[in-house]
């Protein structure tokens, strides 16, 4: 009896739901699209995600090796000349000159060596001023020193340093230079050749006081000692 009771139940609930009564009608319920539900939302526009992803004002950097371009300096049209100090020497013309050693016949072939003479704007011998000589001869490290005025022999200012006992090929390897009491250079440091010749084994360096002033051309008198062979005189034999 229950069963059958409760299965008229749900035929007239069914039944009363499929009739239409008077003055009421059945609204069917509304489909709602996923579009249309979603839509309901804010939509999260293109600006959106990209502020929110990325700070503003951010530069992006990329790195690079490319080297920045320097400016190039404009270069004088006329080299500016550096001017010598008040007081300077400069190599006579004619030497450095490999002649014969003058100052030491007796040795002969027994001695090498440098020396001369400086001269100041007169043209007289200055005195006093130290010489150097360094560098390398036959393989071996050379520092001497001489003193202007103490080789008369060569004249008066002369000055002279011994390099070795025999004569030595060199090309280059020696330099010679004048100095104040101080050490300070009063010249260039000139660079010389020897020779192995015992007919040239006397290097022969003047140097010269350098003067702005003097006129295009002009040169100075050259200093070089008198070589002379002396020669024994014997009588003529009367026929």
């Amino acid at each position: 009896m229950f069963t059958r009771s409760v299965i008229k139940l749900v035929f007239l609930c069914l039944f009363i739901a499929s009739c239409s009564f008077p003055g009421v009608e059945n609204t069917p319920i509304a489909e709602t699209s996923t579009s249309e539900a979603t839509s309901e939302f804010p939509e999260v526009t293109s600006e959106l995600a990209t502020a929110t992803n990325r700070p503003e004002n951010t530069e992006v950097v990329l790195a690079t090796d490319t080297p920045v371009p320097t400016q190039t300096p404009e270069l004088p049209l006329i080299p500016t000349l550096t001017p010598f100090p008040e007081i300077w020497y400069i190599v006579q013309p004619g030497t450095p000159l490999a002649t014969f050693n003058t100052p030491h016949q007796a040795a002969g072939c027994a001695w090498l060596g440098v020396g001369g003479q400086v001269f100041g704007p007169d043209s007289a011998p200055v005195l006093g001023l130290s010489i150097l000589v360094g560098g390398t001869l036959d393989g071996h490290q050379v520092g001497s020193s001489g003193t202007t005025g103490m080789e008369t022999n060569i004249g008066d200012g002369g000055y002279e340093i011994t390099l070795a006992d025999h004569p030595i090929d060199s090309g280059g390897t020696l330099w010679i230079q004048i100095v104040d009491e101080n050490g300070n250079p009063l010249s260039d440091k000139i660079l010389f050749d020897t020779v192995n010749d015992c007919e040239r084994n006397f290097i022969l360096i003047n140097f010269v006081r350098y003067i702005p002033s003097l006129p295009k051309g002009s040169f100075w008198p050259a200093y070089l000692p008198f070589i002379a062979n002396k020669l024994k005189l014997q009588a003529t034999p009367i026929p």
